[in-house]
């Protein structure tokens, strides 16, 4: 699905001309009749209201009618009026609206949909997707952008939403873009996060409705899903959840090579516990490996991917689910993130009952095994957000030290194989937004923290749905829902953490609905062998990247370095995720059209 979004601007027309045939398959009109909504995207993906001159738009998986819609656009009389519209409906979507010739066009707080815009004619467009504005436009590069994504961890907040190209920006986090009849543009916030002030007994009826409603918001879609089921709470509990729903359910697990990972035997009990639903197993002799098409050559020109050694896995997803009539398949990502009790956690209880958290902070220390002096960091007041910005500026060459990590987000760090140009290009471009005093997601440390990787794991979603786009299939990730993450939000933070029990709140909403052998179990699987091995198997893909790098040709990465690194015997562990971040912005790079790398800002 890729669509443009136009101003009731005389140069809509002209904007409109420019673009190619394929995207102009659906086109909608503003009161005035100029072109205002412009794309492709399948017929269950829109839902489309009109009330006098006012339009509106869902794309992507809402809970609500045709004629729902219609009767809330009847009251509204301007764009603020459609902040209700936009908290109270279920599902992940795009909101577009024309009120009285003025634009809204807003995303998901997750940013599995996503708005960008720039400047073309003087006038502001928008679109979700970049490759879209690229049509329109010459774009170049923004190297520091480019340096930034090698990050470990991701860039943090504000830079982690940053578009790699100059001429765009997307639409911060919480807001949404508001499209003038003069051509011009404004952000605008429209969502707070909630207060945390509700006990689980009281939250955990309204998360689950939240989340029965997120995946019957797909569902309403289509009379057959897809979902993943790796034996995990978060995605079995999609599957246990769906299975409840009157549809086909279409279940897909990738077989972990680990012999001893727990989650293929609880994988196997749910399918059992589900046997109206078709399960698909991809064992070690169907499965892709891991980092098996680092050097694929098809991704898209929106940005450098958040992963890369599961592409090839996420591709046989698409074109599986394809096969079996899905068009929308569900996985667990942002149950985890929802339901995190690290550093920022225990920040956040101590600063409000510091006294009455000392039990929970005891337990959750010696669960990961925290120093004394790293307990203390954690329960001690952060500074403000820039200052901790500014501090991990200064910090970023430091080894790796997961024992201290304690502060806002994780420690960014760089990989060992920049170049000093690449690193001080990083630097400068933390300090520089340091300076602009960013806020962070929340006041409340473990909320922002939370709401972070709620966006990171939303571009994740995005991507993949990116990937499966050519399959005509959409990746779904109900835990990120709008709705979904106030609920999580809305616990009482005493309450999210019980001593020797994960996730109280999803165990609490969805007990009954979930057999008990997912939720009591005390162990917790992992790919790391299947990482490993997929490495060793495809080194000479990646060696080839390294000896023929674009990232080299930037002077972002040290080919010497780089190498040395591929090469070793035994690699570190500690590598792991800035070899992705590394091999996804170089393979990225090698996809851009022919000519574009050239066009560096």
């Amino acid at each position: 699905m890729e669509f443009v979004v136009l101003p009731d601007h005389p140069v809509a027309d002209e904007v409109f001309s420019r673009l190619p045939a394929e995207y102009r398959k659906n086109t909608l009109h503003h009161h005035s009749g100029r072109p205002w909504l412009v794309g492709r995207w399948p017929a269950d993906a829109a839902i489309c209201a009109q009330s006098g001159p006012s339009r509106l738009v869902l794309l992507g998986s809402a809970r609500t009618t045709e004629q729902e819609l219609s009767a809330h656009l009847a009251k509204v009389r301007d764009l603020r009026d459609l902040d209700r519209a936009a908290q109270r409906i279920a599902g992940c979507f795009h909101l577009v609206a024309s009120v009285g010739g003025v634009v809204r066009a807003q995303g998901s707080l997750s940013t599995a949909r996503q708005i960008f815009h720039t400047s073309i004619a003087s006038v502001t467009v928008a679109a979700n997707r970049i490759s879209a504005l690229a049509e329109l436009r010459r774009l170049t590069l923004a190297e520091e952008q480019v340096a930034m994504s090698l990050l470990a961890y991701a860039p943090p907040w504000p830079l982690n939403e940053r578009s790699v190209w100059r001429e765009v920006d997307s639409v911060s986090f919480a807001h949404y873009l508001r499209l003038n009849p003069d051509g011009t543009a404004e952000a605008t916030r429209w969502w707070t996060p909630p207060e945390p002030d509700l006990p689980i007994a009281a939250a955990a009826g309204g998360f689950r409705e939240a989340l029965f409603t997120a995946v019957a918001a797909r569902s309403g879609m289509s009379s057959v899903i897809g979902a993943d089921l790796s034996g995990g709470m978060d995605s079995t509990s999609l599957c246990f959840v769906a299975a409840e729903q009157d549809l086909r359910l279409v279940t897909i697990r990738r077989q972990s090579m680990d012999p001893a990972n727990p989650e293929d035997a609880i994988a196997g009990r749910a399918m059992a516990a589900l046997p109206d639903a078709e399960h698909i197993v991809l064992d070690q002799g169907t499965a892709s490996l891991f980092y098996d098409s680092p050097d694929r050559d098809d991704l898209d020109v929106d940005g450098p991917p958040p992963f890369i050694a599961t592409m090839s896995h996420m591709v046989d997803v698409a074109r599986i689910m394809a096969s079996h009539g899905v068009s929308r398949h569900m996985q667990g990502h942002g149950s985890d993130e929802l339901a995190a009790t690290g550093a920022t956690y225990v920040n956040a209880i101590a600063q409000r009952d510091l006294i009455g958290s000392l039990r929970s902070i005891r337990a959750i220390r010696a669960m990961r095994r925290w120093s004394i002096g790293t307990t203390l960091r954690a329960v001690r007041p952060f500074p403000d957000y820039s200052v901790w910005l500014h501090r991990c500026a200064d910090e970023l060459d430091a080894r790796p030290n997961f024992e201290s990590q304690v502060g806002w987000e994780p420690t960014p760090r760089l990989p060992p194989w920049i170049t000093r140009e690449g690193a001080e290009l990083v630097r400068e471009t933390m300090r520089t937004a340091a300076k602009t005093h960013p806020q962070p997601l929340s006041p409340i440390p473990a909320h922002h923290e939370m709401l972070r990787s709620v966006v990171l794991n939303g571009a994740i979603t995005r991507c993949a749905s990116a990937v499966g786009a050519r399959f005509d299939v959409s990746f779904e990730a109900p835990f990120l829902d709008d709705r979904v993450v106030e609920a999580a939000l809305a616990v009482r933070l005493s309450d999210r953490y019980v001593t020797g029990r994960t996730k109280p709140v999803l165990v609490a909403a969805l007990r009954g609905t979930v057999p008990g052998f997912v939720f009591d179990r005390t162990t917790k699987g992992h790919f790391t062998l299947d990482t490993y091995v997929g490495r060793k198997r495809n080194l000479a893909k990646m060696r080839e990247m390294c000896e023929e790098s674009r990232l080299v040709a930037l002077g972002l990465i040290d080919r010497g370095r780089f190498r040395q690194v591929l090469s070793a015997i035994m690699p570190d562990a500690a590598n792991i995720n800035p070899l992705e971040s590394t091999l996804a912005c170089e393979a990225w790079l090698r996809c851009l059209p022919p000519g574009i790398d050239q066009r560096l800002g």
